[in-house]
Order: C-alpha cells, then structure tokens, then sequence
C-alpha cells in the first residue's frame, strides 16, 4: 500500500476560520511588519496602482492560516515545516476572509502531514491557496 492510499485518522480532517479584515488589523500588521510600503498604508497610493484601496499584506494572511493551522490543524501537536503561497487576488479592507484547512496526505513513516488551503472573500474570490507541511510530534 502507498502513503497516499493509507487509512490515516488524519486524511480528510478539515478545518476553517472566517475573520474580517479591519484598518486596525492591517495597522497593526504594519507597525508589527514594519512593512509601510504605500499600498498598504494609503488608499491614494493603491489607488494610484489600479488596486480599490489598501491593498492588505499577503503575509497577514499567512499569520492568520499560521493561527489555524497551530491551534487547530493539526494544532499544538503539529509543527509547521514548509509553506508555499500561490497569491492569486489581493485582499482589501472589509473583506471577510475564510480560511480553509484540509489533510491532503499523511506520511506515516515520518508522522508528517500535507496540508492544503485556500483563503477565499465574501464573494467567492481565490484570494491565495498553497499547501503546507506540518511533522506531528
């Protein structure tokens, strides 16, 4: 039997986190970041790029799938190794955000998960999705 045909308790665990995205949270991402590049601290200047406004960082996105993926899948017990990010739309302030978390595979010889994800908008919008590898202590 291959990896991916094995009957992990893991495979097909799922897991999701909805948030609004304020000024305050992209505020403070910049002042935590330090990262005040003009898109993101001014709707002129985003506007100025073609974006609708502040355009919120891709990595405040990441720090929120990091807080679902270690308080929930596969939470305290796993410890994120890999992440890739594929962005695909940009996020503005007043979208709500879901997160989706998914096992994708277990490989059980080195107790690591693969871990896929999506983060999508109020209306349905890929805004990034990637996949993760996470050990398992």
């Amino acid at each position: 039997m291959t990896e991916s045909q094995n009957h992990s308790p893991w495979l097909g665990r799922k897991a999701e986190h909805t948030v609004l995205i304020t000024a305050s949270l992209v505020d403070q991402f910049v002042e935590l970041s330090g990262d005040s590049s003009p898109i993101h601290v001014s709707d002129a200047a985003a506007q100025a790029r073609g974006f609708q406004g502040r355009v919120v960082h891709g990595m405040l996105l990441g720090a929120l799938l990091s807080g679902l993926v270690g308080t929930t899948l596969p939470g305290a017990q796993g410890v994120l190794q890999n992440l890739e990010f594929e962005f695909r739309s940009p996020c503005s302030i007043g979208d709500e955000i879901t997160i989706t978390v998914w096992v994708a595979d277990h490989h059980e010889s080195v107790n690591t998960l693969i871990l896929k994800f999506q983060i999508k908008n109020q209306g349905g919008s890929i805004l990034a999705k990637g996949s993760a590898r996470s050990g398992l202590d």
